[in-house]
């Protein structure tokens, strides 16, 4: 008699899976956030699978939360924390059978906010794009999505992904953070000290000013490109290459190392090799040092 009460009890399940998989809702706005930002210094919006857009608040000096989701219960919209100086905003609850529903954020900025901004998905998309930000300090942390990041300026700037993208146009900050397990960055412009770490991930610089400190703990091509130079720069790569092109007329200290690769430069008069180190100086006033290190990777760097 348990083994046909059993079957039925799967059958029904089956019947009601199907039924969820078939039955497509349409995404629709369910909940709306208004907040003042007045007195505010500290914002933060942490979310873990929704796709999290912001836009230009042109209009007031408000902060706006849009909420949509296939299905709407009051259980499901954000909880918010709001005290004298600071607004989290975090996401509601989710069906216990996640099957069918889903949910994405849009954040509406008012142009008039200049203090600190946190932002943080675990599997969702961060877009940023259009957004011109100017703030004391930016803070994005994603687990597996792509962090979209067009125009950003601030006293610091610290980005991060566990395996996702970070797509940046152009940021300018005292202090720049990338950090990245296995995750990509790949940016148009860096002005700024730049302190970068990876475990494996490609990193493309298109233009960077300033100094900065590049590890990659394992493995992922480094490949900056420095347009100007104002202090000390050093690159490290255990497994794979490094290509750094420095401005013509930067005069520093040079000093590389590897020990399964090769070094190559268009400055070879100005250094000598002695054993896995190529050293010298390059001008007559330098200015800054530059390191270069691979355990098993090749060097390449260029004026």
């Amino acid at each position: 008699m348990k083994k046909p009460i059993t079957l039925s009890i799967a059958l029904i399940l089956c019947l009601l899976a199907f039924a969820g998989c078939s039955n497509t809702k349409s995404t629709q706005m369910a909940n709306e956030l208004r907040f003042s930002l007045n007195g505010i210094s500290s914002l933060t919006i942490s979310y873990d699978e929704e796709n999290i857009t912001f836009f230009e608040n042109a209009d007031d000096d408000n902060l706006i939360v849009k909420e949509y989701m296939t299905k709407n219960r009051p259980s499901y919209y954000a909880k918010v924390d709001q005290r004298s100086n600071s607004i989290h905003i975090s996401e509601g609850g989710k069906p216990f059978f996640k099957n069918g529903f889903s949910r994405y954020i849009e954040v509406y900025l008012p142009k008039s906010y200049h203090e600190s901004l946190t932002v943080t998905s675990t599997n969702g998309n961060i877009d940023f794009s259009g957004m011109n930000l100017d703030l004391s300090l930016l803070r994005v942390d994603n687990t597996s999505g792509t962090v979209t990041l067009d125009l950003a300026a601030a006293s610091e700037i610290y980005l991060s992904s566990t395996r996702g993208t970070l797509d940046l146009g152009s940021l300018k900050a005292n202090q720049i953070k990338l950090d990245t397990t296995s995750g990509s960055v790949v940016c148009k412009e860096l002005n700024g000290k730049v302190t970068y770490t990876s475990t494996k991930g490609d990193v493309d610089i298109k233009s960077a000013i300033g100094s900065g400190s590049y590890k990659a703990n394992n493995s992922g091509k480094l490949e900056v490109v420095y347009t100007e130079v104002n202090g000390d720069l050093s690159f490290f790569n255990k497994n794979d290459n490094i290509m750094l092109t420095l401005p013509k007329a930067l005069e520093f200290k040079f000093e590389a190392t590897t020990k399964n690769g090769s070094v190559s430069t268009d400055f070879q008069q100005d250094i000598t090799v002695n054993g896995h180190t190529t050293s010298g100086i390059v001008g007559n006033n330098p200015t800054v040092t530059v390191k270069v290190e691979t355990n098993n990777g090749s060097i390449e760097v260029t004026q």
